[in-house]
């Protein structure tokens, strides 16, 4: 499994508004780990989720899944202090609309 088809999983499972990825390590062009921060639209069960995900995503490296639905992230990044608000500012948006004009 290669990081398209990783990326690929999360959103067959998830149905992300949006996947961030933040913390990676890479060597030359292949992935050493990855972190992913994924935003969904409605409240779900995260820990089954989370656990659906960590079965199905079979990857030669280590990854890390982070998930917020939108009511959760939306708070949570305009806290300058938060987790999520780094990764929003210093994560690469792999799938979905970007939050600049949101208030």
């Amino acid at each position: 499994m290669n990081f398209k088809e990783v990326l690929d999983t999360v959103i067959q499972y998830c149905r992300p508004s949006r996947v961030i990825l933040y913390g990676e390590k890479m060597a030359g062009h292949d992935m050493r780990s990855a972190n992913l921060c994924i935003i969904v639209d409605v409240k779900c069960d995260k820990k089954r989720l989370l656990h659906q995900l960590y079965l199905e995503v079979n990857a030669p490296f280590p990854v890390q899944f982070l998930l917020y639905n939108t009511d959760e992230w939306a708070s949570m990044r305009r806290d300058a202090g938060s987790y999520a608000s780094a990764i929003e500012k210093k994560g690469t948006i792999l799938y979905g609309e970007t939050t600049q004009g949101e208030h």
